[in-house]
């Protein structure tokens, strides 16, 4: 564990490195870990040539808990697919430090004596908007786990936001002041991390070597906690099983029940003529019981009559015996699935951080039984088949074909169809492009213009407003604007038919449609 030795070593080194840097850019590697990264420009001047890039990071999760100055190749400053990938994380922290941080100017950076705390206070050398010019950011590095608030002013701080929102003594909702919490009494434990590396602002040394062995014992603990994880997952999937073999014996009783159901209905039957047409409880005697006649006192459902509450114990006994198989086969495949699970938390307890080929095998067989949820890979997107246009037949004979999608509206119009044919599409109103083959030795008469302009309706959103003004124009006349998205053209020279609203019409054209397009 760090102690306030430690904070108060790595200060000493990140705080002249950090002195006088604007803050170009800020973002989070992991969970619970920011990194600041602040240039120095010549003359101090933002606008000037850069000179040296320092990042600084603070990692606030687990045991592992640290604000140490790195070089930016410490933390994949100019990792090109990494930056892509931190520039479109959204978290809300994240956002807020952006937000006030950005192109501020690094005014000092300490650690008060009294905790494992460290304080970056910031200054804007212009007056931002709807932001405050000078901010304070704490970095508190104790607890179960870290935080970070964003304050200002400097002078009685309140908070902007924080990581965490603190509890007790201590919130940190937006608007509440900050107060360091009351020091330690006692002696301040020594340092204990890097202790044979000694502090260099140029080299930034000691923030190197601190970073090497936290992330090795992270790597260690994920490792460790990995084992723990596959065994957890083991010893849980097993109880649930055994949870299910104990809920499956309780329906297997209730099956025995359903003798002892109907004959509460055979008796409810012999004695329909003298019971009371609806009762909330009966009394019925059964001349079957050895060695003398048995009354027995029955409840019933007062909501009903004595013959329906027979149906419904007749009902009950026939559902009974119809599962009894159901579940004597689920119970048997559910206790050989127990059998396995008792063998698979066996092989966990031999389980070693140190092989990661065992884990990857142990974990997979974990997924083959249904004990850890099977891996997703990635969605690979639906395929669509190109099936081609639709196909359709007018009156005359004249052949009609209508886009299925966008892309596919593209293709017909602008490729498959000729200049001379007709194309169709209802006035201001999304729809398939529709176009109509034009025969120059038997051009089209009005009726197959109906015809195209009844599938242009069919096909459009306007199908069901009844007729409507249909567009038509020769396809020389369609062009597609540069940049345009797909099912997009510009027409001109057109023309109007009016068409649908003629169910008759409709019927015979999608019955002209071939039957292996249909």
């Amino acid at each position: 564990m760090i102690t306030a030795a430690d904070v108060a070593r790595w200060t000493s080194e990140a705080a002249p490195a950090l002195r006088g840097a604007f803050v170009h850019r800020v973002w989070s590697p992991a969970e619970d870990s920011y990194v600041i990264l602040a240039r120095h420009h010549e003359g101090g001047d933002p606008e000037a040539r850069p000179l040296r890039r320092v990042a600084w990071e603070f990692a606030l999760g687990g045991d592992w808990l640290r604000a140490v100055a790195l070089p930016p190749e410490a933390v994949d400053a100019d990792d090109k697919h990494k930056k892509k990938a931190w520039a479109r994380d959204a978290h809300p922290f994240l956002g807020l430090l952006r937000k006030h941080l950005l192109g501020a100017r690094i005014h000092e950076l300490s650690a008060p004596p009294s905790d494992r705390i460290v304080l970056l206070d910031v200054e804007h050398l212009t007056d931002p908007v709807d932001a405050p010019r000078s901010l304070r950011l704490a970095v508190e590095l104790f607890g179960r786990q870290g935080n970070a608030i964003l304050c200002a002013p400097l002078e009685a701080p309140r908070c902007l936001g924080s990581l965490h929102t603190g509890r007790g003594a201590r919130p940190f909702t937006r608007g509440t002041p900050y107060d360091l919490p009351e020091p330690r009494a006692g002696e301040r434990p020594p340092a204990t991390i890097a202790l044979d590396v000694e502090p260099d602002s140029e080299t930034l040394a000691l923030g190197l070597a601190v970073a090497e062995v936290q992330r090795a014992s992270e790597d260690a603990e994920r490792a460790s906690g990995r084992v723990a994880t596959l065994r957890r997952a083991a010893r849980q999937g097993l109880k649930r099983l055994q949870g299910l073999v104990g809920k499956l014996e309780k329906q297997l009783a209730e099956v025995e029940r359903a003798d002892l159901l109907e004959r509460h209905a055979d008796l409810l039957k012999a004695n329909l003529g003298s019971l009371p047409a609806r009762a909330a409880k009966v009394s019925v005697t059964d001349y079957a019981a050895t060695p003398e006649p048995l009354t027995l006192e029955l409840e019933l459902d007062p909501q009903r009559t004595v013959q329906e509450n027979m149906q419904s114990l007749y009902k009950k006994a026939k559902k009974l015996r119809k599962g009894d198989v159901a579940v004597r086969t689920r119970l048997g495949e559910t206790d050989s699935r127990c059998a396995e699970a008792r063998a698979l938390v066996e092989e966990g307890a031999a389980l070693s951080e140190d092989d990661p080929a065992t884990l990857d095998a142990y974990e997979e067989k974990l997924r083959k039984h249904g004990l850890l949820p099977k891996a997703q890979g990635p969605k690979q997107p639906k395929q669509q088949v190109n099936q081609g246009p639709r196909s359709f037949r007018t009156l005359e004979g004249h052949e009609v074909l209508v886009g299925r999608n966008d892309d596919e509206n593209d293709r017909l119009t602008m490729r498959v169809a000729r200049g001379r044919d007709l194309f169709f599409h209802v006035r201001g109103c999304p729809g398939s492009h529709v176009i109509l083959r034009v025969d120059p030795k038997r051009p089209p008469n009005h009726e197959s213009l109906v015809d195209a302009g009844t599938l242009a309706a069919y096909y459009s959103k306007a199908r069901n407003r009844g007729a409507v003004d249909v567009s038509y124009t020769p396809r020389k006349w369609v062009r597609k604007p540069k940049g345009a998205k797909p099912g997009l053209v510009q027409i001109s020279n057109e023309r109007t038919v009016r068409a649908g609203g003629d169910p008759g019409r409709l019927e015979r054209l999608l019955r002209s449609r071939p039957q292996e397009d249909a």
